[in-house]
């Protein structure tokens, strides 16, 4: 596990949203009534047909107690190569505080946690001693010192953290549950276990009622000319041969390129090739 191989790129300002976010319909409850076995988990459930954000903010608060938890930070991040391009944070189960601290530090460039949810598809069960252990970059050490001791200070001591890709997206979720427990050793494997299904039940809700989560979404669409040119770049075309195959001039071609950089958070070429064969794999 490492920190210091995930760096920031051209990362946009990480946005921060809450329960202010949520929007659940009526529809939405009237359905949450008979679909529950369509669910991976009853969170996604039990949350959507709470009545209001208080309701679910002590449903989730219960539900992590009773495994022995005491929070749960929901990061969605989007991720082209190694570089980190965009980060938003559902602040609502964190501690209070804390949010704000670990983005205006952007502590997300150098959290092991993040760092081995983006690599592995199995849980981390984590405490401080072990994300002090972290090899990390020297220009890092600083920084990821700093996490620890603010992490500390916020009761966020010991813990489980995964990630869930979306398929055919450049998007990780990451969520990470946090105790004040000093060690993990009290981390079972049913523990793991509940902590898995109750976090991919927030992050279906998630998902489905963040507006943050669908705008991002949605500003990321693609007209067919932007399709057409990342489909070419994937095949190895040059400008000269896109600019040929679409039966646009060259500087319309590098046009377009630089505004799918801008959309994406694209440092160059190869990065625009690497997303768009995660977005077009089958």
């Amino acid at each position: 596990m490492t920190a210091s191989n995930v760096g920031a790129g051209d990362v946009r300002a990480p946005i921060l949203f809450g329960e202010e976010h949520i929007v659940v319909d009526t529809e939405s409850i009237r359905l949450s009534a008979t679909a529950r076995t369509e669910s991976f988990s009853e969170t996604a459930q039990d949350l959507r047909a709470a009545h209001g954000a208080q309701e679910r903010q002590l449903l989730l608060r219960a539900v992590l107690r009773s495994i022995g938890f005491d929070w749960l930070c929901y990061y969605r991040l989007t991720r082209i190569g190694e570089s980190i391009t965009r980060v938003l944070y559902f602040r609502a189960y964190s501690p209070p505080n804390w949010p704000k601290r670990y983005v205006d530090e952007r502590y997300f460039e150098v959290d092991p946690r993040l760092a081995f949810a983006l690599r592995h598809e199995w849980p981390l069960v984590w405490d401080l001693a072990d994300l002090g252990a972290t090899p990390t970059a020297p220009a890092d050490t600083d920084r990821l010192h700093r996490l620890l001791q603010d992490a500390e200070r916020a009761g966020l001591r010991s813990g489980i953290s995964f990630g869930v890709v979306s398929p055919r997206s450049l998007e990780h979720s990451v969520i990470c549950f946090g105790s004040g427990n000093n060690a993990k050793g009290w981390i079972a494997d049913n523990v793991v276990g509940q902590a898995y299904a109750v976090g991919l039940g927030v992050h279906e809700f998630l998902m489905q009622h963040a507006k943050p989560l669908h705008e991002d979404t949605h500003a990321r669409a693609l007209t067919q000319v932007q399709r057409q040119i990342l489909e070419f770049i994937t095949s190895g075309l040059s400008d000269k041969a896109i600019a040929e195959q679409l039966n646009m001039s060259p500087h319309n071609v590098d046009y377009h390129l630089r505004q799918l950089k801008k959309k994406y958070g694209a440092q160059n070429r190869v990065q625009l090739a690497y997303m768009a064969g995660r977005m077009f794999m089958t």
